[in-house]
């Protein structure tokens, strides 16, 4: 089960800092954030000044997170063959064309209109309750007796609170916040305009993928790569050491021997829901088909997991029949924690798999076109989906690898990170330059030179062309 069994990973500071993109956390702050714009608009005549202000602050804090969380989805439903977002995507675009370009598009301009008139942008002059926790909670007396508290718990518990408050007034500074001029308060709900409309324009690009047709070739290897990521990941490879683990098991603990391993093989179908079994039954030797066949069929995102889950465990059986059968291919001398040692159902043949790198490496002559060696190995699926920019770095500069390369072409997993914003989120065969150049503004990517995206995909293209025919495949 080696395949199932994680590695310890170098990782880059980069790659600690990204939290794992989540759909739950992403539509529950869309959701908060549509909310709190409704209020906005809604309480604008109402606003103190320092309330308008904070409202306004808080909800530009909460676009700007969602913006960056929008460009991570848009990454993802790129990758998703069974486009299992088209009814939120729709959904989502559906309001928002509502509450945005509609309702705050019509308060904006009466804003402005006002601004234009003479009237500042701010709120009423408001007197605040300003006593302090310390004061106000013994005068809650009552309410908390009449809630079953005991005099004697609310004294110890004010006493606790009066010795809090005076030790943090004692070490810490308390935070003052100073007026806003109205200018200011202006700009900034001018910023959250524009932040709610690049919500609108995601959901639309998001509505576009998930009702285009996905070419066979894009649906073939993202099946397999879906496939890959599910031996890999701890929660679903977990449920797959309990597979394999239960069929020792029921063989009274003994390691099973090729028949047995063909009947569990042929057992799998009934793992598979119906309408994509005939898919399954003519392909799951050869995930490629399989994923290219796809896009003939309809199916949930439940189902297609369903498939992914049969077709694993397809694959990782013919890999101990073959373990047993081919020993001698199982057999590498050189040290991986990188590259797959199985594509769909083919066994890599690592010696190679380094000649083939070996000629994309003649066309390398600055340390950031290992980018580009890493991207066409991303696009033969043949890097592991928990491998970070680092590992890659230690493991082609190691002895066995490159490591013997010209100095000033030796590379860390750094100096890939670098292009980690765009270029890492999409196959460099949807590399797209008007996106590009989106992002290189909208992220203030000063290291990247405007000919980047065309210098990076020339390149790709000719290291592809460098390997065309490859034979690291058993």
């Amino acid at each position: 089960m080696s395949r199932i069994i994680g590695y310890n990973m170098l990782q880059t500071q980069q790659d600690k800092q990204v939290p794992a993109f989540s759909y739950e956390v992403f539509d529950r702050q869309l959701d908060n954030f549509a909310m709190m714009l409704k209020v906005l608009m809604d309480g604008w005549e109402d606003y103190s000044s320092q309330e308008m202000t904070f409202d306004i602050h808080s909800l530009c804090t909460k676009a700007s997170r969602l913006c960056y969380l929008a460009d991570q989805d848009l990454a993802l439903q790129h990758t998703d063959v069974s486009h299992h977002r088209k009814e939120q995507n729709e959904t989502y675009f559906t309001s928002f064309e509502l509450i945005i370009t509609t309702q705050f598009t019509k308060f904006m301009k009466k804003v402005l209109a006002q601004v234009k008139a003479g009237k500042k942008v701010e709120g009423h002059s408001s007197p605040m309750f300003s006593s302090e926790v310390s004061t106000l909670l013994p005068k809650l007396q009552d309410l908390l007796v009449m809630d079953g508290m005991s005099k004697e718990s609310i004294q110890i518990m004010v006493g606790d609170i009066l010795n809090t408050e005076k030790l943090i007034q004692k070490n810490h500074k308390i935070t003052k916040f100073p007026g806003v001029r109205y200018e200011e308060r202006l700009w900034y709900l001018i910023r959250l305009y524009c932040l709610a409309s690049y919500l609108v324009l995601h959901f639309r690009r998001v509505c576009h993928v998930t009702s285009s047709e996905m070419p066979p070739e894009e649906a073939a290897r993202l099946t397999e790569w879906a496939v890959q990521k599910y031996i890999s990941e701890k929660e679903s490879s977990e449920k797959l050491e309990l597979y394999f683990s239960n069929l020792q098991y029921d063989n009274d603990g003994k390691p099973l021997n090729v028949n047995q391993w063909l009947q569990a093989r042929r057992e799998l179908k009934h793992l598979v829901p119906q309408n994509l079994l005939l898919l399954f039954l003519n392909s799951a030797d050869d995930v490629s088909q399989l994923g290219a066949s796809l896009i003939e069929v309809n199916f949930s995102n439940d189902e297609f997991m369903m498939l992914v889950d049969a077709v694993a465990k397809y694959q990782l059986i013919t890999e101990h029949i073959r373990a047993i059968e081919f020993p001698e291919e199982f057999e590498q001398d050189l040290h991986n924690e990188v590259f797959y040692l199985t594509v769909n159902g083919r066994s890599v043949d690592l010696e190679e798999l380094k000649k083939s790198i070996s000629k994309m490496v003649n066309l390398v002559s600055r340390k950031n076109h290992w980018f580009c060696v890493w991207s066409v190995l991303k696009h033969l699926n043949l890097i592991k989906h928990e491998s970070t920019f680092a590992t890659f770095a230690h493991q082609m500069m190691s002895d066995d690898w490159f490591g013997n390369i010209d100095p000033r072409l030796r590379f860390t997993g750094d100096n890939l990170s670098d292009y980690s914003r765009y270029f890492n989120e999409y196959d460099y065969t949807e590399w797209n330059e008007e996106m590009f150049l989106e992002k290189k503004e909208l992220y203030g990517m000063t290291k990247w030179s405007p000919k980047l995206y065309q210098n990076f995909s020339s390149l790709c293209a000719r290291m592809m062309q460098a390997i065309w025919g490859y034979s690291f495949f058993s």
